[in-house]
């Protein structure tokens, strides 16, 4: 009588281990976009590099050559438009429990210009108990997804994330070997505009563990609040670029 037992014991064991990895394969697809590369941004020689403009609006349902917006069947996407908040000519990406990734092409060279600059505005931070530094808590109104390929041309991935209840400027939140920067965050700095920088190079190399210096291959935006059912609002706004 003990046979069966044991072997539905491991039929389940297995299970598991299996759902596990398709778990772990559907969150790397999320984290990925996949389609194949066009009219990526270039550096131009100077000392700044604009990747993305919010002040010059185009078209979201029929984006230029070199975006992408990559949506999930599991999800509603988040909801992007054009605007101006308190004067300042934006992207407003509002999420309600779902979220999608926004993205653009890039082949850069981070040893000329390594340091990524842009503003952002959190309008309705994400209410929720649950702990963001664990896969059910790991929502934000708004991050950065950022793609890299290193010396050897192998890819490597990190986000920069506005942190919610717990993660602050400066932390370090890690999931898995996922590694992500919180650049700004907290319900006390929501409502207003928040000028951020931060050191693409030295995200890299955190997420990567390697000293060589990459080339960016993807910036995107990335508003998700499916894992907690939440709903967020949050703006990027003007000009995004690289610089020294």
């Amino acid at each position: 009588m003990t046979q069966p037992a044991a072997s539905q014991s491991r039929a389940n064991r297995v299970l598991v281990i299996v759902g596990a990895v398709l778990a772990i394969a559907a969150a790397v697809r999320l984290l990925t976009l996949p389609d194949l590369p066009t009219n990526p941004v270039k550096s131009n020689g100077g000392a700044q590099v604009t990747v993305m403009d919010f002040s010059k609006p185009f078209a979201l349902d029929a984006l230029p050559p070199g975006w992408v917006h990559h949506k999930f069947w599991t999800r509603p996407s988040m909801q992007v438009s054009f605007v101006a908040k308190d004067g300042v000519p934006a992207l407003r990406c509002e999420t309600k429990g779902g979220g999608s990734i926004l993205g653009r092409w890039a082949d850069i060279n981070l040893g000329d210009t390594p340091k990524l600059s842009w503003r952002w505005f959190v309008e309705t931070p994400l209410a929720s108990s649950l702990d963001e530094r664990t896969p059910a808590g790991d929502d934000h109104p708004v991050r950065w997804f950022l793609a890299f390929t290193d010396s050897e041309g192998a890819p490597h991935h990190a986000e920069i994330i506005w942190g919610n209840k717990i993660l602050a400027r400066g932390d370090w939140k890690v999931l898995g070997t996922f590694v992500h920067y919180v650049a700004d965050g907290g319900d006390g700095n929501a409502g207003a505009w928040r000028d951020e920088s931060a050191d693409l190079i030295a995200i890299y190399r955190k997420a990567s563990g390697r000293a060589d210096t990459p080339r960016l291959t993807q910036l995107a935006i990335f508003c998700d609040s499916d894992d907690t059912g939440g709903h967020t609002v949050a703006y990027i706004g003007g000009p995004v670029v690289l610089g020294k």
